[in-house]
């Protein structure tokens, strides 16, 4: 060891438990430079390497995400819960398919346009003095209820979505 007990070389360095040649790597990817050289060798001020050389290695895995829970077996059953959950409530009738909830769906559309219509039509029956203008109007605020109304359904339907895949 040299004699200044501050500055290590990177063979001294290799007390912490890592190879010279990884000691670089982290030095250099955490974006440390040597303090000082003893010649053509570089030392490092331990106080402040000691901290990066310390750390637990990040180990990047090609292992899928388990979305929190610790093994993968703890996810295959919670998945497995939820499916079981999903088919009991299915044969108690308590949900309905995806085909069927977009039939509901397109139908309910279909009449809350059919009544914007008959209600512009009303309107011009019920009031004969309403002018042009005034139902031009009325036309363009229901347009502008109808566009607030379908944004809600397609934003209800992706929660839907998301609330189906956990």
């Amino acid at each position: 060891m040299n004699n200044e007990k501050r500055f290590w070389n990177t063979t001294e360095l290799e007390q912490f438990g890592k190879h010279r040649s990884t000691i670089r790597k982290n030095l250099k990817a955490a974006g440390i430079e040597p303090t000082a050289f003893k010649g053509a060798t570089p030392l490092y001020d331990v106080v402040q390497v000691a901290p990066y050389l310390c750390q637990r290695p990040v180990k990047e895995s090609d292992a899928p995400d388990l979305m929190g829970f610790k093994s993968a077996a703890e996810l295959r059953a919670y998945i497995q819960a939820q499916t079981e959950k999903l088919n009991l409530m299915a044969a108690a009738g308590e949900t309905i398919s995806k085909v069927e909830h977009e039939q509901e769906m397109g139908a309910l559309i279909g009449s809350i346009k059919t009544f914007k219509d008959k209600v512009i039509t009303r309107i011009e029956t019920a009031i004969p003095n309403v002018s042009t203008h005034q139902l031009e109007e009325l036309e363009r605020l229901l347009d502008f209820d109808l566009g607030a109304l379908s944004e809600q359904i397609a934003s209800d339907q992706i929660v839907m979505n998301q609330k189906e895949r956990e």
